[in-house]
């Protein structure tokens, strides 16, 4: 027979798996309040079946609650602050550091002209899904969503002159420049501002304003653009 006034056959208590207490990250040991450890006693007589003795209710809080520390409150969120002070020491590199260590900087023995064809070729097959069979305005609203990596473009128009007639394939696009690899196998960096440029499609030509496209592909992709007649060089 099973000893009734045990306090582990009580029933309302399982002891928590260590895994469980540490996963949240939250503390194990918290100042107790004198009125949490009142309210505790009597919440734990409330809560004991009625038709068990007082004798098992005393005998379980005095066992599992009596002179512990209970987490009645969520300290895990009362450390938050504390986590994300934490979290912003953490080391990143910085833009600046990627520019002096030259991670995006494209090697002299790769920039060929035919290295980037296949890249081009996967554009091609992009930009068919992004058009579909839009026309017009439809279709120009959703080319300058579209992200430039491998599409052939070259420049019609520049406030700079020298930037008129270079062509290639984008090798690479940020917030303000497309870098473009020439057919002659030169890596040219074109600013998007007061540039317009010929876009060819896989089966037409347009033009767009790199005006409208001083924004990263990602900003690109979910910016609403208001229709512009034209735009001064």
């Amino acid at each position: 027979m099973s000893d009734n006034n045990n306090p582990e056959n009580i029933g309302f208590y399982t002891a928590l798996p260590s895994g469980i207490k540490t996963r949240s990250g939250a503390p194990l040991t918290v100042p107790l309040d004198t009125s949490t450890q009142k309210f505790t006693a009597k919440f734990i007589e409330r809560s004991v079946n009625p038709t068990v003795s007082d004798i098992r209710a005393t005998s379980a809080f005095k066992d599992r609650v009596e002179g512990r520390q209970l987490l009645l409150t969520n300290s895990f969120k009362d450390t938050k602050h504390a986590r994300k002070s934490k979290k912003s020491g953490r080391k990143t590199i910085t833009a600046k550091e990627r520019r002096v260590l030259g991670i995006y900087d494209i090697p002299k023995e790769s920039q060929k002209y035919s290295l980037f064809q296949p890249l081009h070729q996967l554009w091609t097959q992009y930009i068919n899904g992004v058009v579909g069979d839009k026309s017009g305005e439809q279709m120009l609203g959703r080319v300058i969503r579209a992200d430039m990596h491998g599409a052939k473009l070259g420049v019609t128009k520049a406030k700079c002159p020298n930037y008129v007639g270079v062509s290639g394939i984008v090798a690479q696009e940020t917030k303000n420049v497309f870098r473009v690899i020439t057919q002659d196998d030169r890596l040219v960096v074109v600013p998007k501002a007061h540039c317009v440029f010929t876009l060819e499609l896989p089966k037409e030509k347009c033009l767009i304003y790199g005006d409208q496209f001083v924004f990263r592909a990602s900003e690109r992709a979910v910016k609403k653009f208001k229709p512009k007649p034209s735009i001064d060089l």
